[in-house]
């Protein structure tokens, strides 16, 4: 039998006035996706506990049968997996991101803050001055950046567990110093990091050159998402299947990679559309190699970070076009198979962050015909009987339910 989920990340989100009171998955037009609460089994899925920092590398976690509070450790080392960054066994990644907030608040960050190349600039003349002997920066994505830090004492690595830091995403439109990293004396030396990059970006030449074009200075370095790899008994031999994972989100590859799963990163396309596109082209052909087939879709996410609920609708619309109506159409040619769909989490478009909050997910297929026809919504799926609080959990009942042997 053949199966599929088509994550289509951050989609859950809060009614919107813009929207006639509606969430974008109720307002959307999404024949695919409709067709799946008509005949398949609706329910609710908490991906995460409020403990977990939300986001699409840990609910991915979970679903693919994972406790993230036992496995989890941080964004960082997932993402330098799925950049082919080698980090040691037992070292320390975090990410480092240029922020700005010229009044305290933070108002930008990363990409959106200052154009990759002149990001690396600022960071290479940077990392002199932060006095932390032993590491190593690595230019990720965009203006992001990834700090390795291979520093030892006589324990073995330099130790940043105690540390809590927000990412800036939770932080955007608040004042940083509510959100600075805590615990101990390494949170005090993140701190110290954070202050030092401030006055050194100050007076920086490209500072300058942005103020007289008008440009929002980027104001400081920025430290989150920190962790160690993760162990995890690989994914094949927990269920006996073999399975891809298809994603432009480098941390849920490294994710992919550590448990054995294999992994598709498609060329981006010059739009979401042409993006999608190449996604579901990659995942029917992936249908005839292997047993399970996973596209992570993050569109209408980024399009919740970015407070922008009109394209959230657009995209949850291409996602039903591009990817889950190809997809549903090569299963179906197949034979028996189960398809799966679901947000994972939600990214409101009025908080602009990430949020853990129980979510739709839809089930068609293979003894997965649904009592009641129901719409696939936040509202919907809170009350219907299929309710999963562990969201590790779900990919068991998705593979093994009600399937013989």
């Amino acid at each position: 039998m053949k199966y599929a989920i088509v994550i289509m990340g951050g989609a859950a989100d809060r009614p919107a006035e813009v929207l006639g009171d509606k969430t974008p998955l109720q307002a959307v037009k999404a024949p695919a996706l409709s067709r799946m609460g008509q005949a398949g089994r609706l329910g609710q899925v908490r991906m995460l506990p409020d403990t977990i920092e939300p986001g699409a590398d840990a609910a991915v976690m979970s679903l693919l049968g994972y406790d993230p509070l036992k496995r989890y450790t941080g964004r960082a080392p997932l993402t330098a997996v799925g950049l082919g960054i080698d980090v040691p066994q037992g070292a320390w990644a975090m990410h480092l991101s240029l922020i700005a907030a010229p009044s305290g608040d933070l108002v930008a960050y990363d990409d959106d803050a200052l154009p990759a190349a002149e990001a690396q600039t600022l960071v290479q003349e940077l990392l002199p001055q932060l006095e932390l002997p032993g590491v190593v920066v690595h230019p990720t994505s965009g203006a992001m950046h990834l700090l390795i830090d291979h520093a030892t004492d006589g324990d073995g690595y330099r130790d940043w567990s105690p540390v809590v830091s927000a990412p800036p995403s939770m932080v955007m439109n608040r004042s940083i110093r509510e959100f600075l990293p805590v615990g101990e004396t390494q949170g005090e030396r993140l701190q110290q990091l954070i202050a030092q990059s401030a006055v050194a970006l100050e007076n920086h030449e490209i500072n300058q050159a942005r103020l007289e074009m008008d440009e929002t200075p980027v104001t400081h370095l920025w430290p989150w998402a920190l962790g160690q790899l993760p162990t995890l008994k690989p994914w094949p031999k927990r269920f006996g299947k073999s399975a891809v994972l298809i994603s432009r989100d480098p941390a849920v590859r490294g994710l992919a990679q550590l448990a054995g799963v294999d992994v598709i990163d498609p060329p981006a396309g010059e739009s979401v559309e042409g993006g999608l596109i190449r996604m579901s082209s990659d995942s029917v052909q992936a249908v005839e190699q292997y047993d399970l087939v996973i596209v992570h879709a993050d569109a209408p996410a980024l399009a919740g970070l970015d407070g922008n609920v009109s394209d959230k609708v657009e995209a949850i619309h291409l996602i039903d076009e591009h990817v889950l109506q190809p997809l549903e159409h090569a299963l179906s040619a197949r034979g028996e198979h189960r398809l799966m769909c679901t947000p994972l989490y939600a990214v409101p478009t009025d908080d602009r962050t990430d949020v853990a909050t129980p979510v739709p997910f839809v089930i068609t297929g293979y003894k997965m015909a649904g009592v009641v026809e129901r719409p696939v919504t936040e509202q919907a799926a809170s009350t219907c009987d299929l309710q999963v609080e562990f969201g590790y959990e779900l990919m068991e009942f998705f593979l093994k339910s009600g399937v013989r042997g």
